[in-house]
């Protein structure tokens, strides 16, 4: 288990993924709470959060963790656009059951973004290097 996890820790690709989704969930995380501080319906806040994310999300990941240099960006963007429309309901769905689950407390609204993007990182991650990035060519 220990090599395992050792292996996983080592693939650069996955480092960086998680540095770049860790800013955009800290991005998505604080608009989504204000948003719900404001009273904004949590589906709404998500639309919101989630999209400013995506955006930096898509430039910081093509560049930096995937290091794409395919100048077709409009296909990757699409892929990308599609695997996050995937993981928007994924999150959603996770928050909607944390959400049924945990008492009202404060902050819980930070709790359960938190928790649903933790939760989703292995399936983000895996389709956004098969499917966003991959080279089909």
């Amino acid at each position: 288990m220990k090599e395992h996890l050792w292996h996983l820790w080592s693939n650069v690709q996955l480092r960086r993924y998680i540095v770049v989704g860790g800013l955009g969930t800290l991005l998505d995380i604080g608009i989504y709470s204000g948003l719900r501080f404001l009273s904004i319906w949590h589906w709404v806040a998500l639309a919101v959060s989630f999209t400013t994310g995506i955006t930096v999300g898509f430039i910081l990941t093509r560049r930096w963790v995937f290091r794409s240099t395919d100048p077709l960006w409009e296909r990757q963007l699409l892929r990308f656009l599609i695997v996050v429309g995937i993981m928007y309901f994924v999150n959603g769905l996770i928050m909607e059951g944390l959400y049924w689950i945990l008492p009202a407390f404060a902050g819980r609204s930070l709790v359960v973004r938190g928790a649903a993007a933790a939760t989703a990182l292995p399936l983000s991650f895996t389709l956004h290097r098969r499917v966003s990035f991959a080279n089909f060519d």
